[in-house]
């Protein structure tokens, strides 16, 4: 949170002493997401396997793959791609540029997984890990490849974006990335509330469903239901507008945002002993769980999913947990919005 905003909550949330000081944040390397039900019926109608036998799902070098205890199944990603959210095709943030670590397997073997350290806390929290025997690292990181995919990503984004301008659409994120007035967007923010957002974000589609808005709502007007999307349940406190300024589609204030940001250290990376569900190198697993074990963390919020791939977030403090959670889900999920329940 800024300074603005914990400013403008201290006299307005009963739970604002009960804020986490600091969010450490993990992000993968993603190019597309979906919706609830896609990835489940596409797997169940196009691959043939009962969903409630899958047990993990991963994407590696343009295919995508499904396993069971008894088989593997896989289809190219190209195939999948066409189910993928529309709103995904306009984010040029392959790697999760606002992320403390950043983690994918493009770039790397197969079982390990590129390592993106941008903040100081994240080189420390890496290099305790490395120090305590739980991982293992090269610098065998293909940068011609992630690159490659970076630049084909943001290629395909601008693509995107400009057929969304043309038919009359505003893209916020897009108009304000090199905006330097952020006071000037915090006194406009005020006088916004979910309506704004409803009309300007959530009917042009432009909604990534993650929670943010739902998280920032001091008076818990704001509810995210099954389908991922927010919902106004009452009238908003006058002069507030944090739905509005916390969510990331009405603005972007990249430069100044990341203007202060460490020197990234790239890294190839692995798990020493990985869950069975881990993706590629397992690391984000070892970095949790270290984390909570060590009290580098008091809680996580992870993906967790039912038995027919539903996600849903997950605020925990067992070390254990984050294993039996480890995984991608490959569908939207309100991640940020699992935050409420820490505070």
């Amino acid at each position: 949170m800024t300074k603005e905003f914990k400013e403008f909550y201290k006299d307005r949330d009963a739970d604002y002493p009960h804020w986490p000081n600091r969010v450490f944040t993990v992000a993968v390397f993603c190019k597309e997401s979906f919706s609830p039900k896609t990835i489940p019926s596409y797997v169940e109608k196009d691959m043939g396997l009962p969903i409630d036998e899958v047990n993990k799902m991963n994407i590696s070098s343009g295919v995508f793959y499904a396993y069971t205890d008894k088989e593997v199944r896989s289809r190219k990603v190209k195939e999948v791609s066409k189910y993928a959210r529309g709103n995904c095709r306009q984010c040029t943030d392959f790697t999760g540029d606002f992320a403390d670590i950043s983690v994918g397997s493009v770039g790397t073997p197969q079982g390990w997984s590129t390592v993106i350290l941008r903040t100081k806390e994240a080189k420390t929290l890496f290099k305790k890990l490395l120090d305590n025997d739980l991982i293992e690292v090269s610098d065998n990181v293909q940068m011609e490849e992630l690159n490659k995919v970076i630049d084909l990503n943001n290629k395909q984004a601008k693509k995107s974006i400009k057929l969304a301008q043309d038919k009359g659409f505003k893209l916020p994120f897009v108009d304000l990335e090199k905006d330097k007035d952020l006071e000037g967007f915090i006194e406009k923010g005020h006088k916004r509330n979910f309506k704004n957002l409803e009309k300007e974000i959530l009917q042009p589609g432009l909604c990534v469903a993650c929670g943010t808005c739902a998280l920032a709502c001091p008076c818990y007007n704001i509810e995210i239901l099954e389908d991922g999307r927010p919902y106004g349940i009452s009238s908003c406190l006058p002069n507030c507008g944090c739905c509005y300024m916390a969510c990331p589609r009405t603005h972007s204030f990249k430069e100044i945002l990341l203007k202060d940001q460490e020197e990234p250290e790239i890294v190839c990376a692995r798990a020493k002993n990985p869950s069975a569900h881990s993706q590629d190198g397992g690391i984000i697993t070892a970095l949790i769980t270290y984390g909570l074990k060590n009290d580098v963390f008091s809680k996580a919020v992870v993906a967790r999913s039912d038995s027919k791939w539903r996600a849903y977030p997950f605020i925990t403090n067992d070390p254990s947990f984050i294993k039996r959670a480890a995984g991608s889900k490959y569908s939207i999920i309100p991640q940020v919005y699992g935050l409420k329940f820490g505070r």
